[in-house]
């Protein structure tokens, strides 16, 4: 039975809200060609690796924040991710250091990894039923939501200089607040350590297959060549003098736009398209990333970027629907784990990834990174729909030899 408390929308948006900051960490990379000059020691691999460094510290804290939660409880968690991402995020506002402007960017993302799981188990904690499934929905949307508000105020700030673009993160004090205020948790852990070695004798044994790694691998090369989107557009339009950094940023926060009402009418478009909606968000995101290296103006850009943001809205769904139906029975949450693991090393490499096949193609310039990844897609594409075919075919003489037996 629900508390009475959970039908009020102050706790709904307090709950909520922690979401506003699972995809925000990337929303500085507008700011990425003024951090070139600023930090004229590195190399643009290097820069841009302070865009991606947050994935490996939400990695790690994946693994950590159950071991954590157990010990102190949900809130008290959320509440330390919460400062941590808060006083991280708005450090490299006050610093020329690019090592410590790396480790703060690792803190900011380990902040976040440790309520990152978080933001989906308390929603079924305080719900079920449909209102579990609106819940889930306002969610997914809250994530898209906060990437694309920061990306937005990020249009504006860059205006100011990069260190000024780093006061997004300060977006995380209203949330402290309203999860602190309006979000009780009476049954919270007192003694988690307890608690959770007697829950351990109830859970079944977790185990991933072949399938899993499969999608794990997949998920990575999404993620890896995806985000080139994100961190080499700012280069491409400045190089190709297409738009102003402002502008991209405001490119960005359409992007993750379009993702709301994809996310939101993805179940309708897989009814009518089964198992072809997964090609067709490759084939959708190479053709992106085709536009964006052609591009000559900032109307096929934002033509390139929103193809992009539709293809990408196929892909990352369809890729859990698999899983979930891969998974071995009771290993859903194991095999979460690590397609979300993946995703989060594939970020984190992107640039790297991008720098060593650049050096064997003739270099790694912005329009070169969007000619590989919109090859990586079309590869992925022609493995995807081969396969769909293939298994088509399987599945119709399955059918005639029923109707024949």
């Amino acid at each position: 039975m629900e508390a009475s408390y959970t039908k009020k929308w102050i706790f709904k948006i307090s709950l909520l809200s922690i979401s506003l900051m699972t995809m925000i960490a990337p929303a500085i990379s507008p700011a990425l060609p003024l951090m070139y000059r600023a930090f004229p020691g590195y190399s643009n691999s290097a820069v841009e690796t302070l865009l991606t460094v947050p994935n490996f510290g939400i990695m790690i804290c994946l693994f950590l924040s159950p071991l954590i939660i157990s010990f102190i409880g949900e809130k008290k968690t959320v509440v330390i991710g919460l400062v941590l991402a808060l006083a991280a995020g708005i450090f490299p506002m006050f610093s020329n250091d690019y090592a410590l402007v790396f480790a703060s960017r690792f803190l900011f993302g380990a902040g976040v990894g440790l309520f990152n799981s978080l933001t989906i188990s308390l929603i079924a904690r305080f719900y079920k039923g449909d209102a579990l499934s609106s819940m889930m929905g306002f969610q997914s949307a809250a994530g898209s939501l906060g990437a694309a508000s920061v990306a937005f105020l990020v249009s504006y700030l860059v205006t100011l200089g990069w260190h000024q673009t780093f006061l997004i993160y300060a977006i995380a004090l209203p949330i402290l607040l309203l999860f602190t205020l309006f979000v009780p948790l009476e049954n919270d852990h007192k003694s988690g350590k307890t608690k959770n070695i007697k829950n351990k004798e109830h859970l079944p044994h977790q185990k991933i297959n072949f399938k899993i790694v499969q999608l794990a691998l997949l998920i990575f090369i999404l993620f890896a060549f995806f985000l080139v989107s994100q961190f080499k557009l700012p280069e491409l339009v400045v190089t190709k003098k297409i738009a102003t950094l402002s502008q991209v940023s405001l490119l960005s926060g359409i992007t993750t736009l379009v993702g709301i009402p994809v996310g939101a009418s993805y179940g309708f478009i897989k009814k009518k398209l089964g198992g072809l909606i997964l090609p067709l968000g490759f084939l959708l995101t190479s053709l992106g990333f085709i536009l964006l290296s052609l591009a000559d103006s900032l109307i096929i850009i934002a033509l390139g970027v929103i193809i992009l943001g539709i293809g990408f809205g196929f892909c990352v769904p369809s890729i859990y629907v698999l899983m979930a139906d891969y998974a071995p029975v009771g290993s859903e949450n194991l095999a979460s784990t690590v397609l979300l693991v993946f995703t989060n090393v594939g970020v984190f490499l992107s640039p790297a990834i991008l720098n060593f096949i650049g050096s064997f193609v003739g270099g790694s310039s912005a329009q070169m990174s969007m000619n590989i990844s919109a090859v990586i897609f079309m590869i992925i594409f022609v493995v995807s729909i081969s396969n769909y075919l293939i298994s088509s075919k399987k599945n119709n003489l399955k059918l005639k030899g029923a109707k024949n037996d």
